[in-house]
């Protein structure tokens, strides 16, 4: 994403980790339960949506795909590099915390109206006309490296529980 400042500052981030010996771990999409609800982002976003409004109001078309990794499983994928650090530095300057398979925003939408329909939460899901402007729906290849130390253990859909459990006692 070298035409945004986004990709450029962590472009640069990750030059000075390279510069001072570090080993670049590169974040795909993590998602968790979120306590600062002013900078949610998508998941968390459309189950707050449906637990609240019962609608889930999209910003785009949702055909852009992602690879998203829960909180959880990314905390354990970086202890695993601290642990496995030597090793993984004779080999790699950078390394992708990924589950190497991607979804599409509607899809999250469609998985979530159906957790919440097994409540009895019927939703609604409103896509957008708009296109993805910011990521451009750009997909980078990730390098499957770090699977020989480690492997995420929550599905999308356990993660997805996760959320909608703790944020449903708050409905």
């Amino acid at each position: 994403m070298s035409y945004s400042p986004y990709g450029l500052l962590k472009n640069i981030g990750e030059k000075y980790t390279n510069i001072l010996g570090g080993i670049v771990v590169k974040f795909w999409n993590v998602y968790g339960v979120e306590k600062d609800l002013q900078k949610s982002h998508v998941i968390t976003d459309f189950v707050l949506m449906g637990l609240r409004n019962k609608k889930i109001k999209m910003l785009t078309d949702g055909k852009e795909k992602r690879d998203f990794l829960y909180a959880e499983d990314c905390c354990n994928g970086l202890e695993k590099i601290f642990i496995n650090y030597k090793k993984i530095k004779r080999f790699k300057n950078s390394v992708d915390l990924t589950t190497g398979k991607y979804t599409s925003i509607i899809q999250i939408a469609k998985k979530i109206k159906k957790i919440l329909g097994k409540k009895n939460i019927n939703i609604k899901i409103k896509p957008s006309i708009k296109k993805d402007l910011v990521q451009l729906d750009k997909r980078n290849k990730p390098d499957m490296f770090l699977k020989k130390y480690w492997r995420p253990k929550f599905s999308l859909e356990n993660g997805i529980n996760e959320i909608i459990k703790y944020y449903y006692k708050f409905k």
